[in-house]
């Protein structure tokens, strides 16, 4: 009796292989990608207000390399303003001795997993903007502050970047705070994203458009 249904017994076998082993292969692919994909937590704290500090943490289990700090702005008036900001250029010095690290002048950097960095107050922010680019006025007052990381991945070799926006307002008690618009930095990886942040590089740079 069971030889006549030996050969429907071997395919369903190994058809049950073949799903053991697709889902074996999907959850190997899940744990890779996991561990090859980066996660940039951008945060505040340490102050109230644009007088807090603008935290950016590595959430990846691989090391990423920070290349760039943009900032944008919305004032009150509905100007929108943009600047990258990589540099610490209010710890710029000429006159610095052999001993000084000058790291501490400069957002660029490796982060490793776990790793965090602080990239200053947001008023330390708008002034490193106003200090390089006229149109970010002193007497300007802001309505909203986002904040781009770009970054270079270990493992693929590409840019990689994460935003986050903040509203600025008061508390209930009329203290200044900042009001995230999202619960964590939205992370940019797709072709357009990755497309865009190259766009915003080089024309920093003052590189034109690749063909």
């Amino acid at each position: 009796m069971l030889l006549e249904y030996a050969p429907l017994i071997s395919a369903l076998l190994a058809g049950v292989t073949a799903v053991i082993w697709i889902v074996y292969l999907n959850v190997f692919l899940m744990s890779y990608r996991r561990q090859h994909c980066p996660s940039i937590l951008i945060t505040s704290g340490a102050g109230r207000g644009l007088s807090s500090h603008c935290f950016v943490t590595n959430l990846g289990l691989e090391p990423v390399f920070l290349l760039d700090i943009v900032l944008d702005a919305r004032t009150t008036d509905g100007q929108r303003l943009h600047a990258v900001i990589p540099e610490r250029n209010e710890r710029h010095s000429d006159d610095e001795s052999p001993e000084t690290d000058a790291r501490g002048a400069t957002n660029l950097g490796p982060l490793a997993s776990g790793e965090e960095k602080d990239i200053g107050r947001f008023t330390t922010l708008i002034q490193r903007a106003h200090a390089e680019n006229p149109e970010w006025a002193e007497d300007l007052t802001y309505k909203s502050l986002k904040i781009t990381v770009v970054a270079v991945t270990a493992s693929r070799a590409r840019l990689y970047g994460a935003e986050r926006e903040y509203i600025i307002g008061e508390d209930r008690h009329g203290h200044p705070c900042l009001r995230p618009t999202t619960i964590k930095a939205r992370q940019i990886d797709s072709f357009l994203g990755r497309r865009a942040l190259g766009r915003v590089l080089r024309e920093d740079l003052g590189l034109m458009e690749a063909q």
